[in-house]
């Protein structure tokens, strides 16, 4: 599952690019990778900006793919059945997130506090569909 991370170092080594993350996890993009030259550049960018991105890790601790992330306000959520309509003030669209999310309750949880303290929250979304993928709150206010 795609989660965001923010990277506290990244190490260029003859075979691969390896990446601490700031709760010290250490995971690892190999150079024989397909998209290696576009996802280096995306994981170099987010380690000089400090800004999470995406992560698709595997058990063996290998990225099998990145994605950017992107920031906002929530301006409104509207609660549905089956998942939550989320508007962002500055993105044109309707973001959703699924009730059945492994993490539903702490990406609601961030999401609401983004709504109601005006605060930015940094999220990875699906954008063919903009299904919600991962929320965090902005450490900055």
């Amino acid at each position: 599952m795609f989660s965001l991370y923010f990277i506290s170092n990244v190490q260029d080594t003859e075979h691969e690019i390896i990446i601490t993350l700031v709760d010290k996890k250490i995971v690892a993009l190999p150079k024989t990778h397909q998209s290696y030259e576009y996802y280096s550049k995306l994981i170099n960018r987010a380690f000089s900006r400090k800004h999470p991105i995406g992560l698709l890790i595997s058990n063996d601790h290998q990225i099998t793919e990145v994605r950017p992330s992107d920031n906002d306000i929530v301006e409104n959520i509207i609660r549905d059945k089956k998942f939550l309509k989320v508007y962002f003030m500055g993105h044109n669209g309707i973001f959703r997130l699924d009730c059945d999310h492994p993490r539903f309750d702490v990406l609601y949880t961030n999401l609401n506090k983004s709504k109601i303290n005006s605060q930015r929250v940094w999220f990875l979304a699906q954008l063919s569909d903009l299904i919600l993928l991962d929320v965090k709150i902005d450490g900055k206010k």
